[in-house]
């Protein structure tokens, strides 16, 4: 805005303000402009007035330099008035960072999202339904799901820290063999639209996959073929009273395995009468069995044992120390192997689980 003419005032342009100066006089004559007679007596020549000195700015140029000095004074006047401060620059907001992704679980830094988590539990609800199972994934199904993507991202990681790696044409291989073993790119691309994949998703699934089994088979290749074992046999019973008379009568000279026939509630075992085999350490379903066959030196027989699935009596029929696993055994001892080491490794990681599961 313009200040206002004719009324000796200027507008501050910084704070809005109308500061009062007084109006110039009008019609005075400068005194350098008045003209003397060269006749009269000369006088003694006076010191210049201040407005003599600058008589020879040109009046335009004058007018534009007191009005710069008067704006100059004016906008220095707002500034220092009291509860005017100068404008300052206003920050920008900051810019909105994008909505974090939700997660499922986070393992040693590793994200689940919770998108990866669900789309995991539609494809275990699909396995099902092939099985012919056709119920929706119970709570405890989707903490199975989400506890084997826990147990493989540890396994992955733990195969990339001792440097196990996979090549790219191995992993090329296994698309192929995936692609060929569905009829081809129309039926395969169908298939990993129904699992929830795109070509990516499940390539990076098979390379998490070779990776594991790298490091799984060096697990279970290191259980030894070997180990000490017991040849064992029980009787289980579901009434300890019963359970004390058989045992009685045993201590009294009946035959075992005649007692095993008669009264066992195993029927796996009863017809050869309790016979369990040879068993190695970790074999056996039942704990306490296993703990008292391997107490027990050759031919001696145990008192009655509670367990969860009823009462037995045991007895050890022979025993050797190094003696070969058969293949059921040595296949049980890996896996029992492979759970412990998978087990010890889950306890050791930073686990979080970020997902509400009843």
């Amino acid at each position: 805005m313009r200040a206002p003419t004719g009324a000796g005032r200027c507008y501050c342009l910084r704070e809005h303000i109308l500061i009062w100066h007084p109006p110039p006089s009008r019609g005075l004559v400068p005194r350098d402009r008045v003209k003397y007679n060269r006749e009269r007596p000369t006088r003694r020549r006076r010191r210049p007035s201040p407005a003599a000195m600058t008589s020879s700015i040109p009046t335009t140029s004058r007018r534009t330099t007191i009005a710069a000095v008067l704006f100059m004074l004016v906008t220095g006047a707002c500034g220092s008035l009291p509860g005017f401060a100068p404008p300052t620059d206003t920050p920008l907001p900051p810019t909105p960072s994008a909505t974090p992704e939700p997660l499922a679980a986070e393992v040693n830094g590793e994200r689940i999202t919770l998108d990866e988590f669900e789309r995991e539990v539609a494809r275990f609800a699909a396995g099902q339904t092939s099985l012919g199972i056709d119920l929706a994934p119970s709570p405890d199904d989707r903490k199975a799901v989400l506890r084997a993507m826990i147990e493989e991202r540890v396994v992955v990681q733990a195969a990339l820290s001792e440097g196990l790696t996979v090549e790219e044409a191995a992993i090329a291989r296994g698309v192929d063999q995936a692609r060929a073993a569905r009829g081809g790119d129309p039926a395969f691309s169908e298939w990993l639209a129904q699992s929830g994949y795109i070509v990516e998703e499940f390539t990076l699934a098979l390379k998490r996959q070779m990776l594991s089994r790298a490091l799984t088979d060096r697990i279970v290749e290191g259980v030894p073929p070997r180990g000490e074992q017991v040849h064992a046999a029980h009787i289980l019973m579901s009434s300890q009273a019963l359970a004390d008379e058989v045992r009685l009568s045993i201590a009294s000279g009946a035959d075992f395995a005649q007692a095993a026939r008669t009264y066992s509630q195993d029927l796996s075992t009863r017809a050869g009468g309790g016979d369990l085999g040879w068993v190695p350490r970790g074999w056996l379903a039942v704990p306490e069995i296993e703990a008292a066959a391997f107490a027990l030196a050759p031919g001696e027989v145990s008192p009655v044992i509670a367990a969860a699935d009823g009462f037995h009596i045991v007895r050890t029929i022979e025993r050797e120390s190094d003696r070969p696993l058969s293949a059921p055994a040595l296949e049980a001892a890996r896996r029992k192997a492979l759970r412990d080491w998978i087990d010890e490794k889950v306890a050791g990681a930073q686990v979080q689980v970020l997902v509400a599961l009843p």
